[in-house]
């Protein structure tokens, strides 16, 4: 019974790793990323299936399985870029955009998320209402910044820097109807690399890009 039991995890493991790889196969030969039905079907059937617990080590994968992981971070990477594009884009054609923030899919997530980390956030810093936070990677929705700035850190500047100037466009339209977070967002178009010393000057940083 020992010998057979030992086979099932592994059989699931290698379950899992062919079906991400044949996910990758799909998305890999799609002419674009930008949300549709596909995409759609096909990232949704990405997160169904990595979210049951698995105890795979990557490091232990095959080379080629690693470099098929890393491709498939950069896909979700740029999808999610897109995504956020569209919706961004949608939500600024409104007169006030963040009135109709809800329509973004999953808005009620980021609530979530937002007071996990402002939770996570208030075990670590003596100052619970830090006068400036740097965000690193926002992108064209920033909706992290925009949920804690909005619901927990009201009184707090929000630095946001992400090295496209497009994404940043698109975020700034999204505040610059809000008297308040209009004066408390700020954007910045530059490369982090640059100015990474200068992130001692803030009192928390978000690491707010996907990293492979």
């Amino acid at each position: 019974m020992g010998s057979l039991g030992s086979l099932v995890p592994c059989n699931q493991e290698e379950m899992l790793v062919q079906n991400v790889c044949e996910i990758y196969d799909n998305l890999s030969t799609l002419q674009s990323l930008k949300p549709s039905k596909d995409v759609d079907t096909l990232f949704t059937r990405l997160v169904l299936t990595c979210m049951p617990p698995s105890p795979i080590d990557v490091t232990k994968l095959s080379g080629k399985v690693q470099g098929i992981r890393s491709k498939l971070i950069r896909l979700c990477g740029e999808a999610e870029g897109l995504l956020e594009s569209h919706f961004s884009a949608l939500l600024g054609s409104y007169d006030i955009p963040l009135d109709h923030i809800s329509i973004f899919p999953y808005y009620t997530n980021y609530i979530k998320l937002g007071r996990l980390e402002y939770t996570i956030m208030s075990n670590y810093i003596t100052n619970q209402n830090p006068s400036d936070i740097a965000f690193i990677g926002s992108g064209p929705l920033p909706l992290t910044s925009i949920v804690l700035a909005s619901n927990h850190l009201k009184s707090t500047t929000f630095h946001n820097y992400d090295i496209d100037r497009s994404a940043n466009a698109l975020a700034t339209n999204l505040v610059a109807a809000d008297p308040d977070l209009s004066k408390r967002m700020l954007f910045h178009d530059t490369d982090i690399m640059k100015v990474s010393t200068g992130l001692s000057d803030y009192e928390v940083v978000f690491l707010a890009a996907l990293v492979v």
